[in-house]
């Protein structure tokens, strides 16, 4: 029973509030709702993939969120200002942002220093750069092309839905099926032990930190045309959001352990919580104060399980 309880759990919680707050409001199974939380969730589940793969590896990437807001800006600059090509401009906003996802994964390599101080210094130097470039203004005139990315339908189904879900999927097959998925798991399990085995810890370290970052990249482009422009505050605070979502998804905080489905369901589980506290008319702050109650937890219960499957071992 316990392992049930452990193995099915996000898919536990994700039943348990679909009927509460399906009981709680006639409004919340509607297909237009259900559609809507999907769209909300968009960027959430896309910055979600890359977090995984840095998680699991036993690594932590709080810039995600200034990414957004670097990549509106950057992205309209191009198509704006300097007036750049729409593929071009994306391009190069993209590769830029992986750039600097490459220099986090240097420092984190070469000074051998916590992820979370390197990546906290990272957030800092991002958001400053978006306000710096953007002259702390959003940039409008984007592109109908780019608007209608973020805002547009296929199908009836929201373009940035099939996005996110396009990128899980992909994701989903790399860590399960690949070497490179296979190493993540190593390199999270027992670094040491991976570096003995012939696996290019850093290498693979500075990957997933570029990894990350174009994932925020992709982000931040349909966040830019959801909201109709680049804006140097975009995503402040979404880098709390996407840790909630990955741990209460069942991905390990020490790393070694955890799935892309189950990360995406935590990304659900996110999104499902901010829309039926709405619909109930509970308020943006006291949001937070769940949300932040619920990371808790979640790190509490993958704590409590690891001390558990340590004394058994012991046992043994």
């Amino acid at each position: 029973m316990k392992q049930l309880l452990k193995k099915f759990s996000t898919l536990m919680i994700l039943l348990v509030l679909f009927v509460l707050f399906s009981v709680s409001s006639e409004n919340f199974l509607k297909v237009n709702n259900i559609l809507n939380i999907l769209r909300q969730i968009s960027v959430l589940g896309i910055l979600t993939c890359g977090m995984t793969f840095v998680i699991i590896s036993g690594g932590m990437d709080l810039t995600v969120g200034a990414y957004l807001g670097l990549t509106g800006v950057i992205a309209a600059k191009f198509m704006g200002e300097a007036g750049m090509p729409i593929p071009v401009a994306l391009l190069l906003t993209v590769l830029l942002i992986t750039l600097i996802g490459c220099v986090t994964g240097c420092l984190i390599v070469g000074l051998n220093v916590s992820a979370i101080v390197i990546t906290l210094g990272m957030m800092t130097v991002v958001r400053g750069l978006a306000y710096i470039i953007s002259g702390g203004l959003p940039v409008y005139d984007l592109p109908e092309s780019i608007v209608n990315f973020g805002q547009g339908y296929v199908l009836n189904i929201p373009i940035p839905v099939i996005v996110m879900l396009i990128i899980v999927v992909i994701m989903a097959l790399i860590l399960k099926y690949s070497y490179f998925g296979r190493y993540i798991y190593a390199i999270g399990g027992n670094v040491e032990a991976a570096k003995l085995a012939g696996v290019a810890v850093g290498k693979i370290t500075v990957s997933l930190y570029a990894i990350s970052a174009c994932l925020s990249a992709v982000a931040g482009i349909v966040l830019a045309g959801r909201i109709s422009s680049g804006a140097p505050a975009s995503g402040t605070g979404t880098e709390m959001d996407v840790v909630t979502a990955v741990v209460i998804g069942g991905v390990s905080v020490n790393g070694g352990k955890g799935s892309m489905t189950g990360a995406f369901f935590g990304a659900v589980i996110i999104g499902i919580l901010s829309n039926g506290l709405t619909i109930l008319n509970v308020g943006e702050y006291y949001q937070q104060v769940v949300k932040g109650i619920v990371l808790i937890l979640a790190v509490a219960f993958d704590v409590l399980a690891n001390r558990e499957k340590v004394k058994r071992v012991k046992e043994a």
